[in-house]
């Protein structure tokens, strides 16, 4: 939910915690994040603002495989 886009109050409000708890739960989830991504970007020289850009590349070439994909899908097969 915080992903998209949640505040952390209305968070709060749906798992009947306080909001202090709510960011310390983020604030640490954020934290593990981090050790793989240090982990598997040791030996790269790229920055991770760099790394982000690549990874919305990703993002926007697998979303329009995936449309052309279920553009091309033959339904009469699925429903067979």
């Amino acid at each position: 939910m915080a992903l998209k886009g949640t505040s952390i109050g209305a968070l709060a409000d749906v798992l009947e915690v306080r909001q202090t708890i709510v960011s310390n739960w983020l604030f640490r989830a954020a934290k593990q994040c981090e050790k793989p991504n240090d982990d598997l970007m040791k030996d790269i020289n790229v920055s991770k603002v760099e790394m982000d850009e690549l990874w919305v590349i990703v993002r926007k070439n697998c979303a329009k495989t995936r449309k052309l994909e279920l553009k091309n899908l033959d339904v009469d097969k699925l429903c067979a």
